[in-house]
């Protein structure tokens, strides 16, 4: 799965999927700190409350980073298009996803995605991986640490897009990188209205964690990205569509973001659905 394998590291590197599981206060708990109401309550107020000034390139960072910061859950729908995820056999499904970083420490992941025709799933509670492969695990879920996984080197992919870097680290990132950068508009996602902005990005010019994360030979054979965001009211992504190629082929990751500040949920799975690896 080679193919497969370069875009699972370049979505774990946060390259496909903006801010992908960076949603929750960063290290030092400044949403946690911010008042005593609840995720959900504070991810209302925020979005009752209109942006009240233009974004530009020099504030875009720090108003969309600090709108993901005031939510700590998200769910997200991601699905790739174009040749390279044609031929990683990733293109036309779509990949769901559920983030929980009230606790950045020990954030809670759910996600689920078919690659070349096998069925993938992981959770991710306190620390420990609960990983599905169908067929593979009798469609139940070996458990596995961190450490376990990256000691094995075909499942070290499943840790790194479990990562949940601050969000605003990771789009300063982006800040040097920007080539250009231009309002494009609105468009409907969910049913509400949203503005969209895009930018196009010189990867070489990526700082940060995104990029600590993928091997330089990747990074080489990236040409220039396109990455259009559509904000909401509260400035959080509704949508992030990002346009790239891979050693000339093109990769179109789409995602949908919603249910900003909700309980989603996520437990270990019962008992009777581990199996011994």
């Amino acid at each position: 799965m080679r193919i497969s394998q370069r875009i699972v590291s370049l979505a774990g590197a946060g390259l496909l999927t903006v801010g992908l599981a960076g949603c929750g206060a960063a290290a030092d708990d400044t949403a946690s700190d911010a008042g005593s109401g609840t995720a959900s309550d504070t991810a209302s107020d925020t979005a009752s409350e209109p942006a009240s000034a233009e974004i530009t390139q020099a504030t875009f960072v720090e108003r969309v980073g600090a709108a993901q910061e005031t939510a700590t859950t998200m769910h997200i729908e991601s699905s790739y298009s174009g040749a390279l995820a044609e031929a990683g056999g990733m293109a036309g499904g779509t990949i769901p996803m559920d983030v929980d970083a009230s606790d950045p420490e020990s954030p809670r992941m759910s996600m689920s995605m078919d690659v070349e025709g096998m069925e993938l799933s992981m959770i991710l509670v306190d620390k420990t991986y609960y990983i599905s492969m169908g067929e593979l695990t009798q469609g139940k879920y070996i458990e596995a640490t961190e450490e376990e996984l990256m000691s094995d080197p075909s499942m070290g992919s499943f840790q790194a897009m479990a990562d949940a870097p601050d969000p605003k680290a990771q789009l300063e990132g982006f800040q040097d990188a920007i080539v250009s950068f231009e309002e494009s508009g609105t468009d409907t996602v969910g049913g509400a209205e949203v503005d969209l902005y895009t930018l196009v990005l010189d990867p070489a010019k990526v700082t940060g964690p995104q990029v600590e994360q993928l091997d330089p030979e990747m990074l080489d054979a990236l040409g220039e990205m396109t990455v259009v965001y559509a904000l909401d009211e509260a400035d959080r992504p509704a949508r992030v569509e990002v346009t790239m190629t891979v050693e000339g082929q093109e990769l179109v990751s789409t995602s949908e973001f919603s249910r900003w500040g909700e309980d989603l949920g996520i437990e270990a799975p019962p008992a009777d659905q581990i199996v011994e690896q």
